[in-house]
């Protein structure tokens, strides 16, 4: 199965996370964990190839180390990246896309493999939500191009409706590995208290990023000290 990887231009990658990174942080954690996804992806057995949909210019050299193909990005916007990497690989032939983002840290080759054994015959669409059930973490669809992608909020069962309407069979995938997505600063959080060996994980453990996240004292109206 063919593995689509949408990628944000690193220096717009993970806004929610400036209260305890800046551009520059921000920017380098966006690239780690990029280059921690295409390196789980080449120990998959059951990939077939990496296709990244990007504007971003360093993704050229990135993918060209992992044997990722890169499809520049027609027009912004996730769904639409998605289905514009679903309909390209359509027309070569392709039977089926598992769409995975880069921020997924804790993803292994078995979680991704197993996703790809469960996912069977066409029509289908196989769902990993994230932690808390609102978002997708993974999706993987036969054909490619079965149906438009519905990212944004409570995407999860907006994907799940779509794929029911058009009569495919829908299957969705608890997956720990898989579940975890680094959007928000008590994600960090949750991720530090994992012991990989991941570019992403040297990167927040080198800028002490545990030491930001720490709950900083505040005082009360009565003057007391709140820690």
């Amino acid at each position: 199965m063919w593995v689509v990887v949408p990628v944000k231009p690193f220096a717009l990658a993970k806004r929610r996370l400036s209260s305890v990174l800046d551009d520059a942080d921000r920017a380098q954690l966006a690239r780690a964990m990029v280059t921690d996804l295409l390196e789980t992806l080449s120990q998959c057995a059951r990939v077939s190839g990496v296709l990244v949909v990007t504007r971003e210019k360093a993704m050229a050299g990135i993918a060209q180390r992992f044997g990722a193909k890169v499809l520049p990005e027609a027009e912004p916007g996730l769904s639409k990246s998605i289905y514009q990497a679903a309909r390209h690989l359509a027309a070569q032939g392709v039977g089926s896309l598992l769409m995975l983002p880069t921020d997924v840290p804790l993803a292994t080759p078995q979680d991704i493999d197993q996703l790809i054994v469960r996912h069977g015959w066409a029509p289908a669409v196989t769902l990993v939500s994230d932690g808390e059930g609102w978002g997708t973490n993974a999706i993987a669809v036969s054909p490619p191009d079965l149906m438009p992608f519905r990212f944004g909020r409570r995407s999860f069962e907006a994907h799940k409706a779509a794929g029911l309407a058009l009569g495919a069979r829908v299957q969705v995938l608890r997956s720990p590995g898989l579940a975890l997505d680094v959007d928000t600063p008590e994600d960090l959080g949750r991720l530090l208290a994992y012991e990989r060996d991941t570019e992403t994980l040297r990167l927040l453990l080198e800028h002490d990023v545990m030491s930001r996240l720490a709950p900083r004292p505040t005082v009360s109206a009565g003057g007391q000290w709140n820690l």
